[in-house]
């Protein structure tokens, strides 16, 4: 009996350790930007689609200068990210119209320790998107990607180049997993692998009197 519960312990440790909890879309729930073009929130950038030209963030006229700090409420392990960039870019009117004026043509990705955005970040991650060709519609500006790094909180969308003075987002978020919930579960485990150690400790002890 006690060779099955230690067994079944190991075994659900094991399987909790290897898969922990997946999210996703992981939607950031503040977005703040360098600068705005009047209009246009910073947070119109996170979960908005591109439908409308005020569910874009333009940068206001910083272009390379442009970022985004962006808070996701929780810590995760970042395993992808997927955007949109700014389809109503060249003519602001309400809905796609193709043009690719104040296009970003490459951004980074900057992880923070905290929401302060200062010191130097960590796992920074470059993409070079290019202009789109002809686009038809919204789906010619939509990049996704992998992501590594640790447990992040705190990411940074800043603009490396582009080839108008106000760059922007119609969305952005990302995937990943909670790391809180595999290791909580394996703290758990553990202590029930304690407690059924010393309950058979116990029982096994003998006295022997001299």
């Amino acid at each position: 009996m006690k060779n099955k519960l230690m067994l079944a312990a190991i075994v659900i440790a094991a399987t909790l350790g290897a898969a922990p909890a997946m999210a996703g879309p992981i939607i950031p729930v503040t977005a703040t930007g360098s600068s705005s073009y009047p209009g246009y929130g910073d947070n119109f950038a996170i979960d908005q689609g591109p439908g409308a030209a005020t569910s874009d963030w333009a940068s206001g006229s910083q272009g390379a200068a442009s970022y985004l700090n962006l808070d996701l409420g929780a810590k995760y392990f970042l395993s992808g990210f997927s955007l949109v960039d700014r389809v109503t870019s060249g003519g602001g009117n309400g809905s796609f119209v193709g043009g690719t004026t104040d296009f970003t043509t490459s951004f980074s990705l900057i992880y923070y320790a905290d929401n302060s955005f200062t010191g130097p970040g960590f796992a920074t991650y470059s993409f070079s998107k290019g202009t789109p060709v002809s686009p038809t519609s919204p789906a010619d500006f939509a990049y996704s990607d992998a992501l590594g790094g640790g447990k992040v909180q705190f990411v940074r969308y800043q603009v490396l180049t582009t080839n108008g003075v106000n760059p922007g987002l119609s969305d952005i978020s990302f995937a990943g997993s909670v790391p809180e919930a595999s290791t909580w579960a394996m703290m758990l485990v553990g202590f029930g692998l304690m407690g059924v150690g010393l309950r058979y400790r116990r029982k096994g002890t003998t006295v022997t009197y001299a």
